[in-house]
């Protein structure tokens, strides 16, 4: 598994959002329905917090929309950017603070004291409570705040809180309000030690006042809670020698987006397994410990330069029994638009864990923007080849379209050359071309299986701004791409890429990780009308998030959008196993940004 950053003034997000904004979609300012806000008012009388306050029939929309979608989105963003915010400030349960968010006019749900509606026992001995929300309390702005401080406040930790704008409708005019769909969802860990997961969704009103979006009315809709009574991981990387830190992102220090990436495997033969990890300034290789414990020793054994590295993986390259290790490194601009930098490396392991940086042979003798190395053997010969998945150089050139870029960094298919008679490792030799793979699309992630069940490995690549490929190999040395006939062509930010049995019926799935935007969403459900259907739902597909493509006879079929697992947000590499010991492979995808002073600026 490859984990690692990306560009964010490429994110295809951006240009998304630029896109969406030249348009307009006249009588479209209304936004995203919600139903559950229209229904009866709920004036029951207040609970937790015991302030009485009528809450109103519904949240209507606005009676003179806004109907440009540009003017919806400043709106939009103003609000969503606000709320980000909020949510960091609740995070550190700086209560005192929360009442910037909202009107002392608020009226609103609480979110405590409402009736439970059912309890459900979920797989990992998690617990799902529904409230009955409908004939919960009405309370006033101190009421609210003290909800919140009542709901977090005694918890042990506040790990995440989101509130996120789903939709929302504005009124034309000098008194600008707009109507809200909110999602709420935080995660912690709670008084008893337990995991506590808060789901909620709501609709809401926001007036602008003093040039300031205030929440002052908000109904809940939905509000349910999971537990677990202890935590399923705990985090031990401090006490066992894996932590380590460096400059915050954005600092002279640490501005890049590349140098990430992790390879495990047992470089001593001892039969634990050891993690290398490339970094800045010096790269990592703990060594597991008897007591569970690990030690870095990668200057020791040869491994810690040169450093900013980006994909790694252990493999046996030289048939000795040990297992070897191969680093992918991107390069850096030099003057006048020129490349430079580092050819990926492959260390030879010695046997008991000693390194040795080798020639490598011909293939590793020209550079690549390597992101991710993917081993398998394509032509069978029983020794192990290596793809190399090329992205590109945004600081070089950029890249040339958000949906179909084909100025990336080549792709490399590393043909192992073996031994010599004396047992001397040969390296590879790079046939990509010859074999048919030499893409110059902005290749992130890679996966490997026998597809087609015809007993040769087959390669899975997920490619940023643009189509994801199946290469089928032929059993020549060569491949076509089979992406249309097997049915996952996959267009998005593609992130990451698995093959497992989803489904349990002993054949492999696909589990595709791109990125989910709720704000392209959001932009595209006003622009429906108004954007060609093809088009239309290539952008939403580039804002849907991750896919799962399961076996269908001789090829596979998308798992229909909205099943759970696919909207990871900005989501990377997927690993696929069995959390639970339950038989059934899990996924787990991480997803996120770099992370600055504020929640939005991840």
């Amino acid at each position: 598994m490859i984990l690692r950053s990306a560009q964010p003034a490429t994110a295809p997000f951006v240009a998304l959002l630029l896109v969406l904004s030249l348009a307009s979609a006249p009588g479209c300012g209304g936004g995203e329905e919600t139903t559950a806000a229209d229904g009866p008012g709920r004036n029951a009388p207040a609970r937790s917090t015991g302030v009485s306050v009528d809450l109103p029939d519904g949240i209507a929309h606005p009676d003179r929309p806004v109907t440009s979608v540009e003017a919806v989105e400043d709106e939009t963003e103003a609000l969503a950017d606000s709320l980000i915010e909020f949510a960091e400030v609740l995070r550190k349960r700086q209560f005192d603070q929360a009442e910037d968010w909202f009107s002392p006019d608020l009226v609103a749900h609480a979110l405590v004291g409402h009736a439970e509606a059912n309890r459900t026992s979920l797989p990992l001995d998690v617990e799902r409570i529904k409230y009955d929300v409908a004939a919960s309390a009405g309370v006033d702005r101190d009421g609210f705040i003290e909800s919140l401080r009542s709901l977090l406040g005694d918890w042990r930790s506040v790990d995440s809180v989101l509130w996120k704008v789903k939709g929302a409708s504005f009124q034309r005019g000098r008194s600008r309000w707009g109507r809200l769909d909110l999602k709420i969802h935080i995660t912690g860990v709670d008084a008893t030690g337990g995991m506590v997961s808060v789901h909620g969704r709501g609709d809401a009103r926001a007036t602008r006042t003093r040039g300031k979006f205030l929440l002052d009315q908000f109904i809940l809709n939905k509000w349910e809670v999971e537990r677990r009574a202890a935590p399923l991981f705990t985090e031990v990387a401090a006490s066992t020698g894996l932590a380590h830190t460096w400059a915050r992102f954005g600092t002279d220090a640490n501005n890049s987006f590349h140098w990430n990436g992790a390879a495990a495997g047992d470089v001593d033969g001892d039969g634990d397994w050891d993690l290398f990890v490339p970094s800045d300034d010096q790269n990592f290789l703990y060594i597991a410990q008897p007591d569970g414990t690990w030690s870095d020793e990668a200057d020791e054994r040869g491994v810690g330069s040169p450093d900013r590295g980006t994909g790694a993986v252990f493999f046996d390259c030289d048939n000795d029994g040990d297992q070897d290790l191969m680093v992918g490194l991107t390069g850096w601009p030099l003057a006048g638009g020129k490349m430079g930098g580092e050819r990926c490396r492959i260390f030879l392991n010695d046997g008991a864990g000693q390194f040795t940086d080798a020639p490598g042979g011909p293939g590793l003798q020209e550079p690549f923007v390597a992101y991710t190395l993917t081993v398998l053997d394509f032509d069978g010969d029983g020794w192990l080849d290596v793809h190399i998945c090329g992205y590109g150089r945004v600081d070089v050139e950029h890249n040339n379209s958000w949906t179909e870029a084909t100025n990336g960094s080549p792709n490399g298919l590393l043909r192992n050359l073996g031994t010599n008679e004396e047992g001397a490792f040969l390296g590879f030799e790079n046939v990509a071309e010859a074999a048919g793979i030499k893409d110059v699309r902005w290749s992130y992630a890679a996966a490997s299986a026998d597809v087609d069940l015809d007993g040769d490995a087959d390669l899975y690549v997920a490619n940023d701004y643009g189509s994801n490929r199946l290469w089928i190999n032929q059993g020549d040395g060569t491949f076509v791409d089979g992406s249309d006939a097997q049915g996952v062509v996959d267009k998005g930010s593609g992130m990451g890429a698995s093959f497992g049995d989803l489904t349990g019926d002993g054949s492999l799935d696909l589990y595709v990780s791109n990125m989910s935007s709720t704000a392209g969403s959001r932009i595209l459900s006003r622009l429906e009308e108004d954007i060609d259907k093809e088009t239309h739902a290539l952008l939403k597909k580039l804002a849907a998030g991750n896919s799962i493509f399961t076996r269908d006879g001789d090829g596979f079929a998308r798992s229909p959008g909205g099943q759970g697992g696919i909207g990871a947000s900005w989501a990377w590499s997927p690993a696929l196993f069995d959390v639970d010991l339950d038989g059934d492979l899990d996924v787990f995808c991480t997803n996120g940004f770099v992370t600055g002073e504020l929640a939005f600026d991840t």
